[in-house]
């Protein structure tokens, strides 16, 4: 996975990210509108077949767009661990 940044500032940030598309970005956006302090978590793609997630993300401010990032992608790393672990006791009966 590759992000192309594309506006960096404390509060909000614009990015793209290479590669995905709604599968990864809808969870993402999903986990980070989970967090008290975003205000903004949304994303689009313009064509699914010719062009990348493009994200706009911003913050109250009491924690930076970085920070939340973090976060969320710790949290679906979890999710996907927890459902990784789920399967593979289902498989094993």
């Amino acid at each position: 996975m590759e992000v192309e940044m594309l506006e960096n500032e404390e509060a909000k940030m614009k990015f793209r990210i290479v590669g995905e598309g709604h599968t990864f970005s809808n969870a993402l956006r999903k986990r980070l509108h989970q967090d008290d302090n975003i205000e903004t978590a949304a994303y689009k793609i313009d064509h699914p077949l010719l062009s990348e997630p493009e994200f706009y993300v911003e913050t109250e401010g009491e924690e930076s767009v970085k920070e939340a990032l973090v976060k969320a992608a710790e949290d679906l790393k979890e999710d996907y661990e927890e459902i990784e672990k789920e399967l593979d006791q289902a498989l094993e009966q």
